[in-house]
């Protein structure tokens, strides 16, 4: 079985050790290895050494090709598929719901035809997320051309859905960024959160459909993706226009995935070998996405205050206009005795 690593730097690989894929923020990150996407998102904060890569102790193959309207990249293993999908709306030829649909389907064929059945964790940046297409929001058209596509490929959708986020970019290129796998993760809910796939019309005739949280299997340990989390509770956004309390029903909303996770590992420790038994929110990596620059310092002190020091805080719209940020998280849960890093 395959190991997979978060890790917030290729600096240090282990001898056997290698990059599946990942996230930078700098276009000064470079590797030879693996799919890499640069973010297309401002840093507020100029300098950072923190990336998101994922890590495996296989040599990955790394492929990239061309559909109508993208292009997509991906490396693989026998275990685990890491890629992003590229593509321009055709603005006034096509919806964003048409561009949102093709390009989910071209990913979900790729992953059904490489026999990768298990979607892990997807992130969407979506450029413009908040204006309006004709009479629709275009993060609802998102939305429907999301879940046309995932009605499409009921083998890999079969009411389970990874962990994700939708963010707005700035530019005009739609990305979809993707992590699948052979093995089956615990799909992972919040309590204190409506399942998204039965928040009401008044958000769009189509649901987002994501879990909160995905945790993943390993032989030494297991690997936790949290979804972009924002100040919501039952379905309802809270506290808008007051980014302090935002955060803070953010953070309690993060603490609850954490402590399902958390249960999870402890009442399946036959099969989460060397994994230690409960993570904190000071041991995850962090990416913070700010709508308004200016609460920068506002958001930071706060987590810090929370013991969150390993983030990332970039500048992007959030899928609720009335939501001034959103918060997501990875880690392992490795003991210091299994021989792997500890935490993200």
């Amino acid at each position: 079985m395959e190991t997979l690593i978060i890790s917030p730097s290729a600096q240090q690989l282990k001898q056997s050790q290698y990059v599946l894929g990942g996230m930078s923020h700098t276009h000064e990150f470079a590797t030879e290895q693996g799919t890499i996407l640069h973010l297309p998102l401002p840093l507020l904060e100029k300098k950072t050494e923190l990336h998101e890569l994922i890590l495996i102790d296989t040599l990955p193959v790394t492929h990239e090709c061309s559909f109508p309207r993208g292009t997509i990249r991906y490396s693989k293993t026998r275990e685990f598929i890491f890629g992003y999908i590229r593509t321009e709306q055709h603005l006034g030829l096509e919806h964003l719901e048409e561009t949102s649909q093709n390009a989910y389907r071209e990913m979900l064929q790729l992953c059904l035809t490489l026999q990768f059945p298990h979607l892990l964790r997807i992130w969407n940046y979506v450029p413009h997320i908040n204006e309006a297409e004709g009479m629709t929001e275009r993060y609802r058209l998102f939305n429907i051309g999301r879940k046309k596509a995932f009605d499409d490929y009921p083998q890999i959708i079969s009411n389970r859905y990874p962990a994700a986020c939708a963010l707005g970019s700035f530019d005009t290129t739609f990305r979809i960024v993707f992590l699948a796998s052979t093995r089956k993760p615990y799909y992972i809910e919040n309590p204190r959160q409506m399942s998204s796939s039965f928040y009401p019309e008044q958000y769009g005739i189509a649901p987002p459909l994501f879990s909160r949280a995905t945790l993943v299997p390993q032989v030494a340990g297991a690997a936790l993706f949290i979804s972009g989390t924002a100040s919501i509770v039952g379905h309802e956004s809270r506290h808008k226009n007051n980014i302090q309390s935002q955060v803070h029903e953010t953070l309690q909303n993060l603490n609850t995935i954490l402590t399902q996770a958390n249960m999870i590992i402890k009442e399946n420790r036959a099969e989460f070998t060397n994994a230690q038994y409960s993570l904190s929110l000071s041991e995850l990596f962090w990416r913070i996405y700010i709508r308004l620059p200016e609460h920068l310092e506002i958001v930071r002190s706060v987590l810090q205050q929370a013991g969150i020091t390993q983030a990332v805080y970039v500048q992007a719209d959030i899928c609720r206009t009335e939501l001034l940020l959103e918060i997501e998280a990875s880690a392992n849960y490795f003991t210091p005795q299994s021989g792997h890093i500890k935490n993200a």
